[in-house]
């Protein structure tokens, strides 16, 4: 797999990862969570985190193939 590509879906699947955490903790134990005023504020921001995590990671995987070229507008239209 190229380096760069996989440096870049490593990165994408460690936000994921954080974000799935963060929010497994403020969903599950936000009581002892005191330092945060506003739970639906931090909520809100980890769930947009995840989002654009999750939306990175399809995106490099729909349109670049392992070794990291672009797929072919033919292609992108036979797959669509």
């Amino acid at each position: 797999m190229n380096k760069f590509l996989k440096a870049e879906l490593d990165y994408w699947e460690s936000q994921k990862s954080q974000a799935i955490a963060t929010l497994e903790l403020y969903f599950n134990k936000s009581v002892g969570i005191g330092e945060h005023s506003d739970i639906g504020a931090e909520i809100h921001q980890w769930i947009s985190k995840l989002s654009e995590a999750t939306e990175n990671i399809k995106n490099l995987e729909k349109y670049f193939t392992e070794d990291g070229y672009g797929y072919s507008k033919t292609k992108k239209i036979l797959n669509d």
